[in-house]
């Protein structure tokens, strides 16, 4: 399995996988950013072996000074939305062959599919409501992926990867 580290936390995927920390490729933080103010990046861009691409968040909670969400719904559907609209200029114009390759598999998979990973203290009340937060997403990203899942490393709901 393929790992990747994020914020802290190992994503684990399946042999014939290809993941990548898209928030920190080079078409994105020297390129892309530069075009516009506010535009924002998931964490992770996966495509599985039989061509769905997910596109991942990851929210950390469980420390003390973790910042607290505002409005996570909106933020999540507007690093969607903003990558989607990077992976074609990646494609054709980054500099990294793996990122441009990363971007080839993402625009030719079959499915797409949005994924929300937070991490909440497990000795304290919840930061975030989980379900209401779903619901949300469901509403702001139908068009994109109307079945978006909101997880952690205790409840992955059947997506194929690990996170420890």
């Amino acid at each position: 399995m393929d790992a990747l580290d994020i914020d802290g936390l190992q994503f684990a995927f399946p042999k014939g996988w290809k993941a990548s920390k898209y928030d920190e490729w080079g078409f994105y933080r020297n390129h892309f950013l530069r075009q516009q103010d506010g535009l924002r990046a998931v964490d992770l861009v996966a495509v599985s072996s039989d061509k769905t691409a997910y596109l991942v968040e990851v929210k950390d909670y469980r420390y003390p000074n973790a910042e607290k969400p505002s409005d996570l719904p909106k933020v999540m559907a507007e690093k969607v939305l903003h990558t989607m609209a990077a992976m074609l200029p990646a494609r054709l114009n980054a500099s990294d062959p793996n990122e441009s390759e990363m971007a080839r598999l993402f625009l030719e998979s079959t499915n797409l599919k949005l994924v929300l990973h937070v991490e909440q203290p497990l000795r304290r009340l919840p930061v975030v409501d989980l379900a209401d937060v779903q619901q949300k997403l469901k509403r702001l990203l139908r068009a994109v992926d109307p079945h978006v899942k909101v997880v952690s490393s205790q409840k992955m709901r059947q997506l194929p990867w690990q996170v420890t």
